[in-house]
């Protein structure tokens, strides 16, 4: 797929058209009007219909989903205030997501996360399950996907290396070191208040602040880390008599992990300091404090580099600018995301739904299973879960559902993102992961991966099922 020229013309507008989401979507915490809406659904427009050669089938769906409920909305008479909330909401998201690029550039061209990287996969075998895990869990905090990449490389790298094993060993060491940074990156979206899952879900469900599901979902993480960490025991082979010894980590690379976390600490501070001194809601003080944060690390990297601070600022935000074409795929996601949670609860006969629930006499424990399923399985066929997430959990706060909260909604599919992004070929996460090692999408999502996914879906599902059924959450 042709990538547009970096310096040609229609690659400046696209990004002249970011830059106006981003603007628009700044100013729009301090001042609304449906004219910086529209401004802001056109700038998107122009940009998709200049990059849409770099879109993928994953993003395709809910592109083309976006334009026939758009359409359809605009032909039932959609009013101005629904349309410009749906506006919002697209930008808003795209938004979001272009200013995490930004936090990407800098924090790959840090020297301490190349040495965070080497320290966690040359762990000795004993601790490189947990490692990787943890690797693949904090490196997805800072740079998403580009966290991940950093890893498996390294994890390529460090198997090339290892001579004197027989083949089908190296396969499985690079199974089980790619499923556990997999594993690791998936549960993100349980917890962190940098990523997307958690944001997504507090944007369509007004009702749930993140005091409530952060510390929960964090909690939960641990669970769900010590599942996977049994899965790999269980379904490891047996130690090869003679193997060569691991060499272990670079002492020196050690305090690269604790600088690390220090970003994440640091990123979080600014964050809930803008949210708890301004009044912001978490997102729009996430939307201000990520290029905030990218900001002053790029100075203090500049501080060893020619140019200085503000060369290395300049730097950042040059590199970020050229990189806004190229995230076309991701960008039209996130933005069919906002615009379906949105135009879809305008379509969706709420009250029929609502006499649906009755007919069926759905518990609220049911529902919870529904939901579920319903996320999880509409990622496994392709729908990804930005998409459903922000859809279900809209339809969660218009239901009257006595006994169902929408923590328990909420947290209970942050469960099931968690487990989808592993398992299926059609979520990014798996496609790039493939990719990066060089083995089928499938081979990585379903068949390594699968076993872990749908065990962890059961055994969540049931448990929170369990629990709002006796009335815990």
């Amino acid at each position: 797929m042709k990538a547009l020229d970096e310096r040609s013309l229609p690659a400046l507008v696209a990004q002249v058209c970011i830059v106006i989401v981003i603007a628009v979507s700044v100013t729009g915490i301090f001042v609304q009007g449906a004219a910086l809406s529209l401004m802001a659904g056109a700038a998107l427009l122009v940009y998709f219909l200049i990059c849409w050669r770099l879109f993928t089938l994953v993003t395709w769906v809910p592109v083309i989903l976006s334009l026939v409920m758009l359409a359809l909305s605009l032909w039932r008479g959609i009013s101005l205030e629904t349309l410009t909330q749906a506006m919002d909401r697209m930008a808003f998201l795209a938004a979001l997501l272009a200013v995490t690029g930004m936090l990407r550039v800098v924090a790959q061209s840090a020297p301490e996360i190349a040495a965070a990287g080497r320290y966690l996969t040359s762990q000795p075998p004993s601790r490189r399950y947990w490692a990787l895990s943890f690797g693949g869990h904090v490196f997805g905090l800072l740079i998403n996907l580009g966290g991940l990449a950093i890893l498996l490389d390294m994890t390529r790298q460090a198997l090339a290396g290892s001579g004197g094993i027989p083949d089908r060993m190296r396969e499985w060491k690079l199974r089980r070191m790619t499923t556990a940074t997999l594993r690791g990156f998936s549960l993100v979206a349980l917890w962190s208040p940098f990523g997307f899952g958690i944001n997504l879900l507090l944007l369509a469900m007004p009702g749930l602040s993140y005091f409530q599901i952060g510390p929960l979902g964090f909690a939960l993480t641990f669970a769900f880390g010590f599942w996977g960490w049994l899965v790999d025991r269980l379904t490891a082979p047996r130690p090869t008599p003679g193997a060569p010894v691991t060499v272990g980590p670079d002492p020196d690379d050690r305090g690269a992990v604790a600088r690390m976390l220090g970003h994440v600490a640091g990123l979080a501070v600014i964050v809930f300091a803008l949210n708890l001194a301004t009044g912001l809601d978490f997102q729009r003080a996430l939307l201000v404090g990520l290029p905030v944060y990218s900001l002053i690390w790029a100075a203090r990297l500049g501080r060893r580099r020619p140019g200085g601070p503000a060369g290395s600022i300049r730097q950042a935000l040059g590199e970020t600018l050229r990189r806004f074409p190229l995230a076309a795929g991701e960008l039209g996601v996130f933005a069919s995301a906002g615009l379906l949670a949105v135009l879809m609860l305008e379509l969706v006969p709420v009250d029929q739904v609502q006499a649906l629930i009755a007919d069926w006499q759905l518990a609220p424990w049911q529902m919870i299973v529904l939901l579920n399923l319903t996320l999880f399985g509409f990622g496994a066929a392709g729908i990804n879960p930005i998409i459903t997430a922000s859809v279900l959990g809209s339809l969660v706060t218009r239901l009257d559902m006595p006994g169902l909260s929408q923590l328990a909604a909420g947290i209970g599919m942050a469960g099931a993102w968690s487990c989808v992004m592993g398992f299926t070929p059609f979520i990014t996460t798996v496609a790039y992961t493939g990719a990066l090692i060089g083995r089928p999408v499938a081979r990585v999502g379903l068949f390594w991966n699968g076993p872990y996914c749908l065990s962890a879906l059961v055994l969540w599902t049931a448990a929170l099922a369990a629990a709002v059924a006796a009335g815990l959450i």
